[in-house]
């Protein structure tokens, strides 16, 4: 993949997830500046997710740590086969205090 595929294909996924995220709860704060958005809640928790053009990847931080996701062909990865839609719903689960399918960002 070439890096203007990759950058189409990084800034077309963080632009469902913004989308996804809002469609799951209006309340949650999103900014997204450049190629990083930032997903805040009331209490001042974040969940960062960036793109990181030099190693192909999407990062998301958070309290659980760092997790770089690389693009498989059909979704992003970490190395445990986790994707990042799983991980996010995890996260936003625990946050909500109730569940959020991955499927629901997808």
């Amino acid at each position: 993949m070439t890096e203007t595929e990759f950058i189409a294909l990084a800034e077309r996924t963080l632009q469902r997830l913004e989308s996804a995220v809002e469609d799951v709860d209006d309340d949650i704060d999103l900014s997204r500046q450049g190629n990083v958005l930032t997903i805040e809640f009331d209490d001042g928790f974040q969940i960062v997710i960036n793109v990181q053009v030099p190693t192909r990847q999407i990062w998301l931080a958070s309290f659980k740590g760092g997790h770089h996701y690389s693009f498989n062909g059909k979704t992003w990865t970490e190395g445990s086969g986790e994707r990042i839609e799983e991980t996010l719903a995890a996260l936003l689960s625990k946050k909500l205090g109730r569940p959020v399918r991955s499927t629901e960002l997808d």
